[in-house]
């Protein structure tokens, strides 16, 4: 079954009715501390038996006539709905036996369950079928575990003997035992000779390969598991840091921030596999302490891996754990007079809640993604997002957003600065380009003030065809034309234009298309000029943020070229997928 909305009431903070829709993978809490973002989770924790409604769960001003109430909606898979029939009321019951009360029944495919008042059982109040009375408790049965997380306080292990390595206060070592690939043959390991050594190595070199790959924070370590102790009785894991050069280092003398990460990582991967897929329903509270905003892109790509098979629920007050692939997935939790509230749609006026409640301004992740496309105009970096987005729905490309910056330049003039002003912060910078005259001959000084950089590989420049721009690319022409029609009406309904007389705009719009000797952006302003008195062009941005209205809404049909280019620019930023791949921390090497 599949949560997809809780509603609260009178429970801890949340005074009124307040309903929280749940995402089919992941959900996430976004908000300031003691806003009420914990109290949520454990308003959701409730479904479990053994975490009832207590005295203290109650609303201080919950009148004393009120009972706190909290109601779980499922939709029932056809398995679920397989175990239901099975105990379905009999539509003919034996003659001269009096129908047995059934449990109340709705057409809305629902499984409901709530639980009110202190200390009383969760119990079914809804469900599709008719279901006698005396089967509740089976109902009961098919409820998910909820499971919740805090940020670990314990320290890691790295020293272990075999007999340790099954309890649970070594899961860390347990986790890394399965990437390295030496669970299943962990009996023969824990004596010292020369095939065991050469095991330990072997190990070492895929546990090193595997956590580079993908851990940002850790891609320059090399990872190594040592025999020690009697006859090689207990094995240890080294790390080696090109910082230190003086000696190993060992996990568990690592920062807070590096622990954090690992021990998150291996207690999830050790829950996870302990139990059957889809009986879970994870929670994680504030899971990005202590951790680096690239440790919190590498914990939401595993939580993005462990979501294919169990729904997740986090909070976060933290900039890098909000969600820009699945913006739909986010939601704000603020406290006011009434007590706490909950937005379901933050991402509407360009976050405007996110930023509220964060106190901050969310930008494309100019401050800390090194990988960085400069492009040559605000436009194209709406027209370049909304393609993505578009390939990502259509499972075309697997790009992160959380690992990517577009920058604009601005102006022409602007790109060579911007460009060398990226280079010189440490980023990696591909320079994309129209393929106008603009836009070559920058590609040319380029190649002559960043000589070095192209040779090192931190800077690439990706020139588009001759006479191509973004919008040739990246653009849906029906759309488009239906953008600049809608940005042109605006302009004269709010009377800061006129129209030029004799005006055909509909005649004007369908000669609009792309060609060989004109960029699509050239034709556009060459067409759009002339509607005016006095003629002016319609601002690029313009079009391009009705565009984006538009696309919000419609079906969009992108040419082939749109794909080749976002792959090409994903291929020369060398950017992550939205998950971890099955060899990621969260999960086990096949």
């Amino acid at each position: 079954m599949k949560l997809y909305k809780v509603t609260i009431s009178g429970f801890l903070s949340v005074k009124d009715s307040e309903q929280l829709l749940i995402d089919e993978k992941s959900t996430i809490l976004i908000g300031a501390n003691d806003h009420g973002k914990t109290n949520i989770l454990e308003a959701i924790r409730c479904l479990n038996d053994d975490r009832p409604i207590t005295e203290d769960d109650r609303n201080w001003d919950l009148a004393t006539d009120a009972q706190p109430r909290i109601e779980w909606y499922f939709k029932p898979n056809q398995s679920d709905l397989d175990e239901l029939n099975k105990i379905q009321a009999p539509e003919n019951p034996s003659e001269g036996t009096e129908p047995e009360q059934t449990l109340t029944e709705n057409k809305d495919e629902e499984v409901i369950f709530y639980r009110e008042g202190v200390g009383n059982p969760v119990k079914v109040f809804s469900i599709p079928i008719k279901i006698p009375v005396s089967q509740e408790p089976s109902v009961l049965q098919l409820r998910p575990r909820i499971e919740l997380f805090t940020p670990p306080t314990t320290n890691l292990v790295d020293k272990v003997t075999l007999a340790d390595l099954d309890t649970p206060a070594f899961e860390f070592m347990q986790g890394i035992f399965r990437l390295a690939e030496i669970w299943d043959n962990k009996q023969d390991l824990f004596k010292q000779d020369d095939k065991t050594s050469k095991a330990l190595d072997d190990a070492s070199k895929k546990l090193t390969s595997i956590l580079n790959d993908k851990w940002n924070q850790g891609k320059d370590l090399e990872w190594k598991f040592e025999h020690t102790g009697t006859e090689g009785d207990h094995i240890i894991i080294k790390i080696k840091d090109p910082s230190i050069s003086s000696q190993y280092t060992r996990p568990s003398l690592r920062s807070s921030g590096f622990r954090t990460y690992f021990l998150l990582s291996m207690i999830t991967y050790a829950r996870i596999q302990n139990h059957k897929s889809n009986t879970y329903i994870y929670l994680f509270d504030e899971p990005g302490t202590y951790l680096h905003p690239y440790a919190q892109f590498d914990l939401q790509r595993s939580f993005e891996t462990i979501s294919d098979k169990s729904q997740i629920v986090y909070t976060t007050h933290s900039l890098f754990l909000i969600n820009k692939n699945h913006p739909k997935r986010n939601r704000v939790i603020s406290k006011t007079k009434l007590g706490t509230k909950i937005d379901q749609k933050p991402f509407t006026k360009n976050w405007k809640s996110v930023r509220e409640s964060l106190g901050i301004l969310l930008s494309n992740n100019f401050l800390i993604a090194e990988k960085t496309l400069l492009v040559e105009g605000a436009s194209d970096i709406i027209y370049i997002l909304q393609a993505i987005k578009k390939l990502k729905a259509g499972n075309k490309v697997d790009i992160d957003l959380n690992d990517l910056s577009i920058v604009d330049a601005g102006t022409s003039e602007n790109y060579l600065a911007m460009a060398k002003l990226m280079l010189s912060e440490g980023r990696e910078v591909v320079a994309l380009m129209d393929g106008d005259k603009t836009g070559k001959d920058n590609a040319e000084k380029l190649k002559k003030i960043c000589e070095k950089e192209l040779k090192d590989k931190k800077l690439q420049i990706h020139l588009l065809s001759d006479n191509k721009s973004i919008e040739d690319v990246c653009v849906d022409i029906n759309l488009i034309k239906e953008a600049i029609k809608a940005v042109a009406n605006t302009l004269i309904k709010d009377e800061i234009r006129k129209f030029a007389d004799g005006l055909n705009i509909d005649s004007d719009i369908d000669k609009i298309k792309s060609n060989n000797s004109k960029s699509l952006g050239q034709i556009i302003d060459e067409t759009s000029k002339p509607w005016f008195n006095p003629p002016e062009k319609i601002s690029k941005l313009s079009i391009s943020l009705k565009y984006e209205d538009l696309n919000e809404n419609q079906s969009v049909s992108l040419n082939v070229e749109t794909e080749k280019l976002i792959k090409e620019i994903k291929k020369l930023l060398k950017l992550h997928g939205e998950k971890s791949a099955d060899s990621g921390v969260f999960e086990e090497v096949q």
